[in-house]
């Protein structure tokens, strides 16, 4: 036994998902996926895509968002790549040395 019509229902839950992108501040949305990830957005961010779900015994509503990224690799002299969690271990311990070059050196 249907109860209502469907596509009513889908139409209206687009034109609400419509309206929730109308009213969002996607400056202060960026700030927070950026802060939220940990990285730098450049350019605007633009929705897209929005539904209803569930979320603990809730309806919420999910937005999804497209955005350009800027992402980068460390490689050496000797073109090799330099994992991240590597890097920095590496750094500390190549300006230890060098520090202790140029106190030697006095």
């Amino acid at each position: 036994m249907k109860l209502a019509n469907s596509e009513l229902i889908e139409s209206a839950k687009n034109e609400w998902i419509a309206k929730l992108k109308q009213a969002l501040d996607l400056k202060i949305i960026k700030q927070l996926l950026e802060e939220q990830h940990n990285i730098d957005i450049n350019g605007d961010i633009e929705v897209s895509n929005g539904k209803l779900e569930i979320h603990n015994n809730h309806i919420v509503h999910k937005m999804e968002f497209e955005v350009l990224l800027s992402l980068s690799i460390l490689v050496d002299e000797k073109g090799n790549y330099i994992p991240p969690e590597k890097s920095l271990n590496q750094s500390i311990t190549q300006l230890g040395s060098q520090a202790q070059d140029i106190i030697q050196n006095m």
